[in-house]
């Protein structure tokens, strides 16, 4: 049994679990979309190894389904709820909010994917390790981008639907076969463009670049634009939203320690940068979401008599 890979079971099971506790104080809803994001992150590993073939887990894994390790699948759902109570947070209306929450977790994905295959917790065929990103193919990050917002597109147009008829909310186990669809009409203008434009293995980074910054645009716009919604700072949410920052920073932390102990840091010190650099972007980040609830609080306070609703996307949509 290998320690590292135990490790990161134990450790991403207990992350989990508390982000699960967290959620189920918030309410039903919450914690049934961090359970659907984690049956998406299953769905998502066991689609992609199946149909596509472009990657494959090592056996070392203690907990598998199939092909997917269920630890894998947890991950999904802290990543993708906590960029979904994250931007809540920061106050971003519903139509950009799926923007912001790929944004979010792809900063993830970037930092460590190329780490992940160099301690060997899987391996991407067909491309070595001077090809893509260090070894990853360009077409994996194209695909965080809408993994992440097609769940959030119909996790979010759920939340408001649900506002008027609770019953709906259990449609919400059903989200990820029609967000495992988005993903496979998304992914394939990639594939058909690809080989014409970058025919390299892992190839495709000029087309990831180019949806990249659309996402980044569109997301700027939400999180400073005018016009934003009032953050989620319920007392009852502040606990995951907590979490959700702290296991980004578990996740980039335990990464770039791996990096600087394997002894890469000096042989791959683009990879040591990103990895710096994404991490210590969680300060300001942070600092970001501290200060739009400040600021919220500040206006409850002075205007008790109609104080804002700090509530998750539940309400009108502009």
């Amino acid at each position: 049994m290998n320690p590292v890979y135990l490790l990161i079971e134990v450790a991403a099971t207990i992350f989990f679990i508390g982000v699960a506790l967290a959620a189920a104080r918030r309410g039903r809803l919450p914690f049934l979309e961090l359970v659907s994001a984690a049956i998406f992150g299953i769905l998502l590993e066991e689609g992609d190894q199946l149909i596509y073939g472009t990657y494959h887990y090592a056996d070392e894994w203690v907990l598998v389904i199939d092909r997917a390790p269920l630890v894998i699948g947890l991950s999904w759902a802290i990543i993708i709820a906590g960029a979904m109570r994250i931007t809540d947070a920061l106050g971003v209306r519903r139509r950009y909010a799926p923007f912001v929450d790929s944004l979010l977790a792809i900063s993830l994905d970037l930092a460590f994917d190329a780490i992940a295959i160099r301690i060997g917790l899987w391996t991407w065929v067909g491309v070595d390790a001077s090809q893509g990103w260090f070894g990853v193919p360009w077409g994996n990050f194209y695909a965080w981008l809408f993994v992440t917002s097609g769940f959030s597109v119909l996790t979010r147009w759920l939340r408001q639907a649900a506002n008027s008829r609770r019953a709906l909310e259990w449609l919400q186990l059903a989200v990820p076969i029609p967000a495992f669809a988005i993903l496979t009409a998304a992914i394939l203008p990639f594939h058909l463009l690809q080989p014409v434009i970058d025919p390299a293995d892992g190839g495709g980074g000029a087309l990831f670049v180019v949806t990249l910054v659309a996402f980044v645009g569109v997301a700027a716009w939400g999180v400073f634009g005018p016009g934003r919604d009032a953050p989620d700072g319920q007392r009852t949410a502040i606990i995951d939203l907590r979490l959700a920052i702290f296991t980004r920073v578990a996740m980039q932390g335990f990464f770039l320690a791996a990096l600087l102990l394997m002894g890469l840091a000096l042989q791959l010190p683009v990879l040591l940068g990103v990895a710096v650099l994404f991490l210590t972007a969680e300060l300001p980040l942070a600092a970001l979401v501290r200060a739009r609830l400040a600021s919220a609080d500040g206006i409850a306070a002075s205007k008790p008599s109609r104080a804002l609703p700090l509530q998750c996307h539940r309400g009108r949509e502009r």
